[in-house]
């Protein structure tokens, strides 16, 4: 019922923004996602995976799960993590091309933290729902699931998305005091 609610919730926020706001920016030749934080939504999507071929009332939770999982880390790795890939190349001191894309990508993950933060509650309230119909002996995996996709939320939450608007921010410093 909770994941309901928050269903409902993300939905009104949606569609309260106006129309000819574009929620995302994306531009051809972007970054890649750094391989790690692919590999991380891949792990976790297969361990949600297992609990779907489970034959009891959780597999039609992980389901609803698994498919908010998969929209909401196609969002992530299309609108707001390439950013990151960018990391290693700032570092050593190299200015990417299309640089005023890249600044206005990142610009807009900004007015996108409320729908992001929105989903991660909305994932945790399907994953109650998933403890609640899960079986005596599914409740381990299903606790430690519960506990890794906490940690990579907060992880984006706190570290992820600062640091792609910060790379952003990052570059409009470097163009306005390029010579």
């Amino acid at each position: 019922m909770k994941a309901l609610l928050y269903l409902f919730s993300l939905v009104f926020m949606l569609q309260c923004k106006p129309k000819s706001e574009k929620p995302f920016t994306q531009f051809p030749g972007k970054p890649e996602v750094p391989s790690t934080l692919k590999n991380t939504h891949a792990e976790l999507l297969a361990q949600l995976h297992q609990f779907t071929l489970i034959k009891d009332s959780s597999a039609k939770f992980s389901l609803k799960l698994q498919e908010l999982m998969l929209h909401h880390f196609k969002e992530e790795e299309d609108f707001i993590l390439p950013p990151l890939g960018l990391l290693p190349s700032l570092v050593s001191g190299q200015l990417p091309e299309k640089t005023k894309d890249i600044i206005k990508f990142s610009g807009n993950i900004r007015s996108q933290m409320d729908h992001l933060s929105a989903e991660h509650q909305l994932i945790k309230a399907y994953i109650e729902e998933l403890k609640k119909a899960s079986t005596a002996a599914n409740q381990p995996k299903v606790i430690e699931f519960e506990k890794e996709v906490s940690k990579h939320a907060v992880s984006e939450e706190e570290v992820y998305f600062p640091a792609a608007i910060l790379v952003g921010e990052y570059l409009k410093l470097k163009t306005a005091t390029k010579p």
